[in-house]
């Protein structure tokens, strides 16, 4: 029990962490990017920007082409870091294992579409014409899913004992 709520505290942190810190450009604008949103400061003022804002961005095509690309793997990300953070829970009240290996692949997943929008944005070495990015928590995340993976595994050979 204790490991699922282990578990469930390094899901809430990847929450709370920043993910990506970059610059755009030739330092025209820096910021700090968590799951859900980014603190931005540029010559325009600093802005703090919602997924759920750059997303609109995208489908109302203010932002379109290779700029919408990297907002909608990103929003894809979150929301399997989302839904890998309620699969958890479900695991915890109900102490299946299965479901966090389910949760793992989730979490491991989001974490490869925050990479891969980076990537998209920054170029293959994070560093390019359009700024650079360094991907701070990005690691976190995929430790956190290989972990719960891991763990999974454990749950289930301790259910396969109790029979």
């Amino acid at each position: 029990m204790n490991r699922y709520k282990l578990l469930i505290a390094l899901q809430c942190l990847l929450f709370l962490i920043p993910l990506n810190i970059y610059v755009i450009g030739d330092w025209m604008a820096t910021g700090i990017q968590w799951a859900l949103f980014r603190y931005q400061e540029s010559y325009m003022g600093n802005s703090l920007i919602l997924l759920n804002r750059d997303l609109l961005y995208t489908l109302t095509g203010v932002l379109t082409g290779k700029s919408a690309i990297p907002i909608l793997l990103w929003f894809i990300g979150a929301v399997l870091l989302v839904i890998s953070f309620f699969i958890l829970i479900f695991a915890w009240n109900n102490e299946e294992p299965v479901a966090l290996k389910k949760s793992a692949v989730l979490t491991i997943a989001g974490g490869l579409l925050f990479l891969l929008a980076m990537f998209f944005q920054y170029g293959i070495l994070l560093h390019g014409e359009k700024g650079f990015s360094i991907p701070f928590g990005v690691p976190l995340i995929l430790f956190t899913g290989w972990l719960i993976y891991c763990w999974s595994n454990e749950g289930k050979n301790e259910k396969e004992i109790d029979h």
